[in-house]
């Protein structure tokens, strides 16, 4: 016992390290960003938006909420869940992808799924599993696209690096999605042999999550034997599309009042810059709702595409803080009417 208790405050005692060094990591480049540029000019060019764009861009905002629902329904493949009951659950999994770290929020979706709606927890990994990997797919595919369009060698930065990269993490996101039931079955393979050759057989945890693959990977092989990928595979291509869209449009309605048009702002361009912040979103260092880590991302890569590194900061900020208040609100808003009691959900044996 006193072991077991000494184990657990050594735990306890590196989350807290690990928190503080993140939550000051991010800190720290908020401040160094910040030193960079006056806060007025920051402040400025949020007060001088320009509305019809960043209009534009938030009401796609709130209507991406249905594509993802929809992809999520055609994945569970179950009457029982409403296209407008994943509209909700996709806005909650935003907002706490937003400001969760290392999209660690991706697990609220599994968790309303199972608490709201009673799907077991193999459903929602199963189709949260799918989903995140068909949207690597075409992010890594996109990359490649934007850097060809965009013109090899135009900026500085070496565009045959970032396309080999983007290559390689393409084709290993396509065997993972190929493989993927292959994937899991070894990780149930080498759970259940360390349950066989260690004491380990009687820690709940190690077991519940060994039952758990298990039933995950069932569902996964069930998905794709309903041959869906196709129509999951278009709606991905559609909802990233979208999603990018969203941010140039925000984008340029911060960087229109300053001289830039659409003529000045390249899709392409755009796409990488903001392709980087959140992909930095997905890293250990991502701090408390992203902020310093993905501004500072984002700015790294606008400035070597050519933009100055004032505009970069300042639109890196508002566009992120702006993003990151009306997609929390939109997840606050979802959770409300969900937990509303007017709310009515399909009952378990209503639908198949």
């Amino acid at each position: 016992m006193p072991h077991r208790s000494k184990k657990k405050k050594l735990k306890l005692i590196l989350k807290i390290i690990n928190i503080v060094v993140v939550v000051g990591f991010g800190i720290f480049l908020v401040w160094y960003l910040l030193n960079q540029v006056e806060t007025a000019r920051i402040v400025e060019a949020f007060l001088n938006i320009y509305l019809p764009t960043m209009i534009l861009g938030l009401s796609m905002m709130f209507f991406d909420g249905f594509l993802r629902g929809y992809r999520s329904k055609i994945l569970i493949g179950s009457e029982r869940i409403r296209l407008i009951d994943l509209f909700f659950v996709s806005h909650i999994r935003n907002a706490f992808n937003m400001v969760l770290p290392a999209r660690t929020g991706e697990l609220s979706y599994v968790y309303v799924l199972k608490k709201k709606f009673q799907f077991p927890i193999g459903i929602g990994a199963s189709t949260l599993a799918i989903a995140l990997i068909f949207d690597l797919v075409i992010v890594f595919s996109l990359i490649i696209i934007s850097v060809i369009l965009v013109g090899i060698g135009r900026y500085a930065v070496s565009s045959t690096i970032v396309m080999v990269i983007a290559a390689v993490l393409l084709a290993a996101s396509l065997g993972l999605l190929f493989y993927l039931s292959k994937v899991v079955g070894l990780a149930i393979k080498v759970i259940n042999w360390i349950l066989i050759k260690t004491d380990w057989q009687k820690n709940k945890v190690i077991n519940y999550i060994y039952t758990k693959l298990i039933e995950t990977n069932q569902n996964i092989e069930i998905i794709r034997a309903r041959k869906i990928y196709g129509r999951v595979y278009l709606l991905s291509v559609t909802i990233r599309i979208v999603k990018f869209s969203i941010y140039y449009f925000m984008i340029h309605a911060l960087m229109q009042p300053m001289g830039y048009g659409f003529a000045q702002l390249n899709y392409w361009v755009i796409f990488l810059a903001t392709a980087a912040a959140e992909i930095s979103a997905v890293l250990p260092t991502h701090a408390l709702a992203g902020l310093g880590t993905y501004e500072f991302a984002f700015v790294a890569v606008f400035t070597m595409l050519g933009f100055r590194e004032d505009i970069a900061i300042i639109v890196g900020f508002n566009y992120h803080i702006i993003n990151l208040v009306f997609t929390v609100i939109l997840g606050i808003l979802s959770t409300i009417i969900l937990a509303m009691p007017f709310y009515r959900i399909r009952k378990m044996g209503q639908y198949t």
